[in-house]
């Protein structure tokens, strides 16, 4: 019986512990990577959230909220739950008999995250709306890399200093240096290629489905939250939305129609 109760005892030891690996990846994971890049891979990592137990899930978005909440990104919170939601819908929330636009949320997270930086902070403010334009000079090919010496730019380490500069008077400013590493492309030393530019320009050119998208998820997630699938606590972390609804900008021309259809 002595035996028998020391193999339980190892195997309920190892499981609980690879629990705890499985977590600390996944911390790893998105610890290594770039801010800007953060919403970019949370899909892709919930993705696989079937091949896991659900409290690991549960875990994962915990952490997952309380980083970007203390970043001050409570879009990001959204998206990550949004995410959750849209892997777990054909188990947990079949019952609900409405239109979702999450994968809308998903596809579509970057255009938020830099609307509110590029539209809002950065270009009604003439300082540094010159400084973007010179980062950001349309070049030829991907490798053309305009290297911006006019304005002394010569590598993302002056871009860093300035930033620096502009911080204690813009503390928001200061977060699009966080933008900037992810869609920079290091290539010889270079700042910003033309794939980088291309991609800054198509995300500002997101439609007013946006901000219509966003109003109609908050009323959703409210009712996730009537429904028990979502606590209340997460309900007034995501009250966010509803301002973010206000600014992000209805001038945008392109609409996004995808959405995912729960029968």
């Amino acid at each position: 019986m002595q035996h028998i109760s020391n193999i339980v005892m190892y195997l309920s030891v190892m499981y609980t512990l690879s629990y705890t690996i499985i977590i600390l990846a996944s911390s790893q994971i998105i610890d290594q990577r770039p801010k800007g890049l953060f919403l970019a891979n949370v899909a892709d990592k919930v993705g696989h959230a079937s091949q896991i137990e659900n409290q690991i899930i549960v875990q994962y978005l915990k952490d997952l909220a309380e980083n970007t909440y203390q970043t001050g990104k409570k879009v990001e919170k959204l998206f990550s739950i949004g995410a959750y939601l849209i892997n777990r819908i054909g188990n947990e929330i079949t019952s609900i008999k409405e239109t979702l636009t999450l994968n809308m949320i998903l596809s579509r997270r970057n255009a938020i995250y830099l609307s509110n930086r590029i539209n809002k902070l950065l270009f009604q403010i003439t300082e540094f709306r010159d400084q973007f334009k010179a980062i950001h000079v349309a070049i030829d090919d991907e490798e053309k890399i305009w290297n911006g010496t006019q304005y002394g730019i010569n590598s993302f380490t002056d871009v860093e200093k300035y930033f620096e500069l502009i911080k204690p008077t813009g503390h928001k400013i200061y977060k699009w240096v966080n933008i900037v590493n992810s869609l920079a492309v290091f290539k010889r030393g270079c700042l910003i290629t033309f794939e980088a530019y291309r991609e800054i320009e198509s995300t500002l050119k997101v439609a007013d489905q946006v901000r219509v998208e966003l109003i109609h998820s908050k009323e959703i997630i409210r009712g996730l939250n009537k429904k028990k699938i979502i606590s209340q606590a997460d309900l007034m972390n995501l009250e966010s939305v509803e301002v973010l609804a206000e600014i992000v900008s209805a001038s945008w021309a392109e609409k996004d129609k995808s959405k995912i259809i729960i029968n």
